[in-house]
């Protein structure tokens, strides 16, 4: 009987000591081009991660147009992943990555423009727009 319960109180012990299971149930929710005009949901602590088509030796590059930084932060700074079905070179394209997170609850557009830094007052080549409500 004494091995039982201590077999008992250890595997308790054991879970007790696991993950909370929050990365179970608030999953990083990923977002490309693709999803460019539709609406995402968030809970606040929850990632959002933005991968955009990029080609940096263009000179192009995306930034951040519009974002209630108040409801969703940017996590960190963009970072640039290659194609990986390209073989890398110079001038081959790839994929910006953006990481966000919800800090808030309530609704905010997030607008990316895909254009060059010193090209003031020109539309961008693109741009790429997402409707977030943080819950």
């Amino acid at each position: 009987m004494r091995k039982f319960l201590l077999v008992l109180l250890l595997g308790l012990a054991a879970v007790g000591c696991g993950s909370n299971g929050s990365s179970v149930a608030n999953p990083v929710v990923r977002v490309t081009d693709a999803d460019n005009g539709q609406e995402r949901g968030l809970h606040a602590g929850q990632r959002l991660m933005v991968t955009l088509p990029s080609n940096p030796s263009t000179g192009y590059s995306w930034r951040i147009a519009e974002l209630d930084d108040a409801l969703v932060k940017q996590d960190g700074v963009a970072d640039f992943e290659p194609d990986p079905t390209v073989p890398v070179a110079p001038g081959s394209g790839g994929s910006a990555v953006w990481t966000f997170v919800g800090v808030g609850t309530g609704v905010t557009q997030l607008t990316m423009d895909y254009a060059r830094p010193w090209e003031q007052g020109m539309e961008p080549a693109e741009r790429f727009s997402l409707t977030l409500e943080v819950e």
